[in-house]
């Protein structure tokens, strides 16, 4: 066979594959967001929606540190606490305290580390389980329940 016959007989081998397997993708996608009775899933119920609890936010502000890396690089990040309850004075009169575990946090970290600790959320889930700690509540009875990290650099 012709090594042009063989090149232009893969590339469409490759195009039809492309094209069934974005097939069975968007079957896959449309059947898993409207069930199999090919209709969307009702809202929830204002009721369930009252029932929830409402979670506050409380900013900690910007963090700045060095990493541990053998070069000089920093990290810089701006937190904010999701909680639930009443916490707000507790929080405001903790800040500096807060603040302090959060920095010793981003200083045993390599910008490495940083990076997949920061898209895999376990610095979300470190910074959530100290502060906790801090607090005085262990996890199942965990006040602080959602860490947001709007900003994330490193330099």
């Amino acid at each position: 066979m012709n090594p042009r016959t063989r090149l232009i007989l893969i590339i469409v081998a490759v195009l039809v594959l492309f094209l069934v397997v974005g097939g069975v993708a968007f079957l896959a996608t449309k059947k898993a967001t409207t069930g199999p009775s090919h209709e969307p899933a009702p809202p929830p119920a204002q009721e369930e929606i009252n029932k929830a609890p409402k979670m506050g936010r409380f900013s900690l502000g910007e963090f700045t540190a060095t990493t541990r890396d053998e070069e000089l690089h920093y990290i810089k990040i701006e937190v904010e606490l999701g909680f639930v309850g009443a916490l707000d004075k507790e929080l405001e009169e903790r800040k500096g305290e807060l603040r302090d575990a959060i920095n010793t946090i981003l200083m045993k970290l390599t910008i490495q580390r940083a990076k997949e600790d920061y898209i895999d959320h376990f610095l979300h889930k470190d910074i959530e389980k100290r502060v906790n700690e801090l607090l005085g509540t262990t996890s199942a009875d965990s006040r602080i329940i959602k860490v947001f990290i709007p900003a994330f650099l490193i330099n």
